[in-house]
C-alpha cells in the first residue's frame, strides 16, 4: 500500500514528465542559406531542426522581394538525418532577397512554423 508520501511523490513525478513533454516542440537549429545572410544563388535550401520532421506533413515556400513564390522541386528528408529538411531548387535565383516560410510536424507530432530571410547578391 502505498503511503501518502509515497503517492505525493509520484503525482510530482508524473507532472513534471508531463510539464517537460509539453515544452518539447522542434526548433529550427540552422539553415542553408542562414537568416539574415547574404551569398551566391544556392541551389537547395536546407533546414535543420533539433526533432526528426514528418515530410508529407511538412511545407516550405520560398518568395522573392516582390512576393512572387519560386517554384521549388519535392520537399525531402535529408536521408541519414530526419532533422533536416531539403528544398532542391529548380532554378538559379537572381539577385536580391528571399523569404522562406516552413510550416512543420516533428515525429511526436507537434507542429511549429516560421520564417527567414536571405539576400543573393550573384
Amino acid at each position: 500500500m502505498l503511503t501518502k508520501t509515497s503517492m505525493g511523490l509520484l503525482a510530482v513525478l508524473a507532472v513534471s514528465l508531463l510539464a517537460s513533454s509539453v515544452e518539447a516542440h522542434p526548433t529550427l537549429k540552422s539553415a542553408t542559406p542562414p537568416a539574415e545572410s547574404t551569398a551566391a544563388a544556392p541551389t537547395e535550401i536546407r533546414l535543420s531542426f533539433s526533432e526528426g520532421v514528418i515530410v508529407k506533413l511538412s511545407s516550405v515556400e520560398l518568395k522573392d522581394q516582390t512576393g512572387k513564390k519560386i517554384v521549388t522541386g519535392k520537399l525531402a528528408n535529408d536521408p541519414k538525418d530526419q532533422k533536416q529538411l531539403i528544398v532542391p531548387l529548380q532554378g538559379a535565383l537572381t539577385v536580391g532577397t528571399y523569404t522562406v516560410t516552413w510550416n512543420v510536424v516533428s515525429v511526436d507530432t507537434h507542429h511549429v512554423n516560421g520564417m527567414y530571410s536571405f539576400k543573393v547578391d550573384r
